[in-house]
């Protein structure tokens, strides 16, 4: 196996092991929601809740590229305090547990 070799932050090259797919389909169908739901605070000038959707999204293609296990659990976090700091938002942490993404969105 190649040794890939990591970043300062821990992070495997791009590319270097991608998540699994049913775990890619996941996390890309939440970023995909985050994305939409994002005009929401935006148009109503929540600007707070923007700054916790971004800080909940962002790490989320980083992972999916250079994919380690942890990275589930460390995503569910991320999602779980965006709920909790927003409990009207979308349920992104039940994607990740309990409901199929949609085939295509």
């Amino acid at each position: 196996m190649a040794d890939y070799g990591q970043d300062e932050l821990g992070r495997l090259p791009f590319g270097a092991m991608a998540a699994p797919p049913n775990i890619e389909h996941r996390l890309l169908f939440i970023l995909h929601r985050g994305l939409v739901e994002a005009r929401l605070p935006a148009q109503a000038g929540k600007i707070q809740q923007l700054h916790d959707l971004a800080d909940a999204l962002e790490p989320l293609p980083g992972w999916i590229a250079s994919w380690k296990d942890e990275h589930l659990d460390a995503a569910r976090s991320a999602l779980a305090t965006y709920a909790a700091r927003n409990p009207d938002a979308f349920g992104y942490v039940d994607y990740i547990d309990t409901y199929e993404p949609p085939a295509v969105f």
